[in-house]
Order: structure tokens, then sequence, then C-alpha cells
């Protein structure tokens, strides 16, 4: 059993308007690894893989190694799984890539060690149970100024993509601190590799709700399953293969596709965005503008074609899409019009590239609790695959409320305000921009948290009814009995 989690890094910095943000060397996507190789601080040297270059993806016959970036706490002693089936983890890989342009990845590898019994007959839940272990694996990335803490090693995507940018920026550009924030992590992705013994084909007959498979006819024999699995510290898109009828290569092939596609994806999202922030084009050049052009052209090209080293890679794009619903189109807001100087044909994929990714999306996730038991719930998705469990969270947000006006001593009126407001914040909460339900939600526990208190500051009762009142009217008409009780609430709170 091989886990691997893969954090995509966007580097726009070759798309800036100050040139030689990023240091010359190493020479990606091919860096020298014989005599005197070439590193990356922070991470390791160069070095080159032991097997031949897929066909589909030639430049990644070379990395940087990554032991140095990444290091984990006592590994040897963190078991997961269930009792009889263990899963004792050794690090198989470090690795750290880029294509010479914007598309950074570090990759993982965490096998079962070789000295312990083998995994036998797991089924669906026992194999996902496994992988919420991994992911809260406690891991240490280092900081620049040698300071540095434990954490999941799911979280260190931003800690990484800090790292890389600090580690490959050029210092003796002025414009320093611009530079860094051109470099930004995307979601993680995790990919199970399981041999034929560890998991029966019995065990995936029928597929459960919330899972998506791979015709095995698209992808030269081998299965492939997809889901998004709520693990105790996010949700994170997964992958299972096995090899089942394919070859070895061919199941490499597989797995590069699988992974290298997602990081294809998140990066092109975040370099989009960067445009929308104003970090790019701003003001445009020609050199900038034809560099970004011949990117997006490139790129675009990978993600919507079709087939790619033997496998129909619309079928994979397909499950990565299957577990989700579009319920409603991008705010226009969201997405970036046209800037200056593009070329319009490729305008016109990158906007039809927007619509797609831009959606706010119904997504159904596994959840896996202890025993191996799997449930599927539904958790909204909001543009670039943030995703937040809008249910749960106001789950907990009700609790904390009910909780803390149990314990207030306020009049009977401003309680039974407090909890209609809470009422139609869970009303409106499926049904709008998760991010403002957040607002929302959080500055509610703030005001019922000050409610609680012997001498409350009314300045905090003003700064989370505004709060609140902002974003009810960000989300639109729907939220306006949700400004309505506000506003109550500050004539009896505030004035």
């Amino acid at each position: 059993m091989l886990v691997t989690i893969q954090f995509p890094i966007a580097d726009a910095r070759p798309f800036g308007e100050v040139p030689n943000l990023r240091l010359a060397l190493p020479d990606w996507p091919e860096p020298n690894c014989s005599i005197n190789p070439h590193y990356v601080h922070h991470f390791g040297k160069a070095a080159e893989r032991i097997g031949e270059p897929d066909e589909a993806w030639p430049d990644e016959i070379k990395f940087v190694q990554a032991a140095k970036g990444l290091r984990f706490d006592r590994l040897e002693t963190r078991h997961t799984g269930q009792l009889g089936k263990r899963f004792q983890p050794r690090c198989a890989f470090r690795r750290l890539f880029c294509d010479g342009r914007a598309v950074v990845r570090t990759e993982i590898g965490i096998a079962h060690k070789r000295s312990a019994p083998p995994l036998k007959n797991l089924t669906l839940e026992e194999v996902l149970c496994i992988v919420n272990g991994i992911v809260e694996i406690p891991t240490l990335v280092p900081t620049v100024d040698g300071e540095s803490k434990l954490r999941p090693i799911l979280l260190q995507g931003k800690h990484l993509a800090r790292l890389y940018a600090n580690a490959s920026m050029n210092h003796d550009i002025a414009n320093y601190a611009a530079g860094i924030k051109l470099v930004e992590a995307g979601q993680p992705v995790i990919l199970v590799e399981l041999s034929p013994e560890e998991m029966s084909e019995d065990a995936i007959a029928t597929i459960p709700d919330g899972f998506t498979v791979v015709k095995e006819t698209s992808i030269n024999g081998a299965k492939a399953l997809f889901c998004r699995l709520n693990s105790p510290v996010g949700i994170v898109s997964t992958w299972i293969i096995q090899k089942g009828s394919a070859t070895a290569q061919q199941l490499r092939s597989l797995r590069l596709c699988l992974i290298r596609l997602h990081a294809e994806r998140e990066v092109l999202d975040l370099i989009l965005k960067q445009i929308h922030r104003g970090r790019l084009l701003n003001p445009h050049s020609e050199y900038a503008v034809d560099m970004l052009d011949q990117y997006f052209n490139e790129r675009l090209k990978i993600v919507n074609r079709d087939k790619w080293g033997g496998m129909n890679q619309s079928e994979i794009v397909a499950a990565f899409d299957a577990t989700q619903t579009i319920v409603r189109p991008a705010i226009e807001q969201q997405l970036i019009k046209r800037y200056e100087g593009g070329r319009l044909q490729i305008w016109k994929k990158i906007e039809a590239y927007q619509e797609q990714r831009r959606a706010t999306r119904l997504v159904h996730t596994v959840n896996v609790n202890k025993g191996a038991t799997m449930n599927v719930k539904q958790v909204n998705v909001s543009g670039n695959g943030n995703s937040v469990n809008v249910a749960d969270y106001m789950c907990n947000v009700t609790n904390t409320v009910n909780n803390n006006m149990s314990d207030s001593v306020a009049d009977d009126e401003i309680k039974a305000l407090i909890k209609q407001l809470n009422i139609e914040i869970e009303r409106v909460a499926p049904q709008v921009d998760p991010s403002q339900v957040k607002k929302m939600g959080k500055n509610l526990e703030a005001l019922s948290k000050e409610l609680v208190n012997e001498e409350p500051d009314r300045r905090w009762y003003e700064v989370s009814l505004e709060g609140i009142i902002d974003a009810a009217k960000a989300v639109g008409a729907i939220a306006d009995p949700v400004v309505s009780i506000a506003k109550k609430l500050v004539q009896l709170l505030v004035i």
C-alpha cells in the first residue's frame, strides 16, 4: 500500500512585471543531477528517477529531493487503521517538481513498512480509515527564521509553498515581498495504490454513494475509484487505484496522470486568481501578456484533451467532477475579464474554463468514523474547491449559541432575538456563499459569548452585529430577515 500526498504550488513569478524574481537555477524541468547537482535551499539536491520517463509526462524524470523540506516526527510509531489490519508507515519518497514555469508540486509517499505483517483483504472503509490516520501524521516544515511547529501533514501545503517561495527567491530583487505573494498553495490530493491482495475486487463490487468509478476500458484495464474524503483535518480529493489487467507501466502512467492533472487545474485556478487580485498585469506589459498567453494556451490544452498516454483523460476529469452538482452559476464578480493585449482565441478558452471551475457546487463527501463505518454527507463547495461543511459548521454555531444563552442573564427579548437570528442564518446557509455563512456564524458566536459576561463590552455588540449585517447584505435579498433581526438587536444592545 502506497499513499501519495501531493501539494500543488502555483508560482506566478515568471509572469510578474519584475524580471528574475525566481532564481535561475535549478534549470527546471531538467536540473543537473550529475557532478555538482543543482539544489533548492531548505529542500535538497536534484536527482533522477531510476525508471524510464513516462511517454505522457517526460518532464517527470528529474526532481529535487525534499527530505529537508518536510520532516516526520517519530513516523515509525504512527500506526493507523483497524486492529489486526494496522498500517505501519514508512517514508517512501519526498520530492519537489517544477515544470519550469508555474506548476510546482511537492509529493510525499508513505508506504506500509516492509517488515510489518502484510495488509490483506481490506474493505473500502478500512482503507479510508488508514488514510484518515495518515493525514494526521505530525510533521515539521522549517521556516526561514528557524521556528517551526508540528502540524498534521495534510495542513502543510501553505507552509511548503512559503518555504519554496523563500528558498527560490532572488534576494537581490527590491520587490521581495510582492514576489513572495506570487507563490501560493493549491488544494492537496491523495492517491492510494493497492495491490490485489490488499483489497479484493469484491470489496468494491457495489460502489457506495459519494464514490465515482472510472471505466476500466478508459484506463488500460486498471481500476480507479474517486471520492472526496471528509478527513479529520479537512476535505481532500482522494483516488484509490489498483493494477487490474493493466501493466506496471500503464499503472504508473495512470498514477502520474491523476496527480498531474490535479496540479495543472489547481495552478490554473490560482494564476487566474492572481490576475483577479491585481498582482499580475498591473500594469500590463507586452512581455507579461505573451508569457501568460503562452502558458494558458499550453495548459488549457493539457486539461481539456481527451486522451493522453493511452488513457481517456476526459473520463478522469468526469470522475473528478461527478461527485459535484452545480446548483447555481458562478458569480460574475468572481470571474476575471479579458486582460488587455491577450489573444481572443485563448481568452475564449479561459472564459469557458472559469465558468466550469468557479461555480458553487453541492459535493458529496465520504466520512469514515471509528470502527470503519462510512456515511456520505452533502457539502457546499465555493469556487476553486474551497470546501466548508455548512451543515456541520452551523450545527457547531447553534450549540455554542444555545449554551451561551442558557448561561446569559440578558433579557428574554434579547435571547429570543438571538435564537431567531440563529434560525434565519441556518435557513439561508445551504443556499448562499459558504464564506459569508462563516462570517455570520463567527460574529453570532462572538455576540452570544459577550452576552454571557457579567460586564459585557458594548463595543463587541456593535462589531459583531455589523459583521452579521454586512455578510447578510452581501448574499442578497434571501438574507433580508437576518438583517432585520440584527438591526433590532442593534437598537436593544448598542443604541
